[in-house]
Parts: C-alpha cells; sequence; structure tokens
C-alpha cells in the first residue's frame, strides 16, 4: 500500500513534472494511487501525495472505481463560483472553507496517452481543482478562506515547519 505524504513534507510544496512516458508503470502507478486513495476514504488523490513528482491524478468514481488524468490542465473556470469545506489526506483532521469555480474544462491525456477534453461541473470540479492545486505545490490551507476543524493542529504543523527551516 502506497503511504500517504504528510504536511509540512516538502514534495507537497514542489511544481510536479509532466509524464511524457505512458506505460504499464504509469498504469500500475495510478491503480496503487487510487487504492491508497479508497483505503483512506478519499476522493481524490495526487502523485505528490505519495511522494511522486508528476502529474498524475486520480479521481475516485465510488464502488472502487476512478479515473486517471495525466498532465492535468485546466483551460477554463466558470465566473459562477461555489464554497465548500474541503479536507486532504495529506492533512488529515483539518478542513476549511474554500471557494472554487462550480465549473471547469479540463485538458489531459489517459493513461494511454491519448489527449481528453472534458467539461465538468459540481463535486467532480472541485475534486480536480484541489488535485491540480497539488501538482502546482498548493494546499487547500492557501486557499481556505477559514480552517473550520483542526486550527490547532494546523498551527503545530506550522510551527514543526518553521522549526525545521530555521
Amino acid at each position: 500500500m502506497l503511504k500517504i505524504a504528510k504536511y509540512p513534507d516538502p514534495i507537497l510544496r514542489k511544481t510536479a513534472k509532466s509524464i511524457s512516458d505512458f506505460n504499464d508503470y504509469l498504469k500500475k502507478l495510478a491503480a496503487d494511487m487510487a487504492e491508497a486513495m479508497y483505503h483512506d476514504d478519499g476522493i481524490g488523490l495526487a502523485a505528490p501525495q505519495i511522494s511522486q513528482s508528476l502529474r498524475l491524478v486520480v479521481l475516485g468514481l465510488g464502488k472502487g472505481q476512478y479515473k486517471s488524468y495525466v498532465n492535468p490542465e485546466i483551460t477554463f473556470f466558470s465566473k459562477e463560483k461555489i464554497s465548500s469545506d474541503e479536507g486532504c489526506l495529506s492533512l488529515p483532521k483539518i478542513f476549511g472553507t474554500v471557494t472554487r469555480a462550480k465549473k471547469i474544462h479540463i485538458k489531459y491525456h489517459d493513461v494511454d496517452g491519448q489527449i481528453k477534453k472534458e467539461k465538468i461541473k459540481g463535486l467532480g470540479a472541485i475534486v480536480l481543482q484541489h488535485e491540480v492545486d497539488h501538482l502546482n505545490g498548493i494546499l487547500f490551507i492557501d486557499r481556505a478562506e477559514k480552517i473550520t476543524e483542526g486550527q490547532a493542529i494546523l498551527d503545530s504543523l506550522k510551527k514543526k515547519l518553521n522549526e525545521q527551516i530555521k
């Protein structure tokens, strides 16, 4: 089982590398990521969260099913926004209110290297924006208007990070 990287692990702040090899390793990595995501009751997971600096995201579709997004690029964000509480497998027990686009257009490769385009709305759009942020070293706590649960835990982690930097 893949291990989820936890904040303040530095990999979570790095920009992930584009993928050019569409091979069996990539397919297995996506499947292993989905397994880890479902094991920890997640609905999305980005490769940096399993300590891999790769532009790969898996989105849970329920009942063990998932969809892989390789080198995803959000090409359109609707002006209409939606605010919701978000959490993250890399920041357990911490939740915050984040406002994101209600609808997005996304361009990506599937695990076979085929270019795809989709229009996504609602929860899928929120999750993909969250996961694409991970690929760019951005965490939901950076976008949160307020932390709704786990502020003391977050403060402790930030203190730990500051001590590591000194």
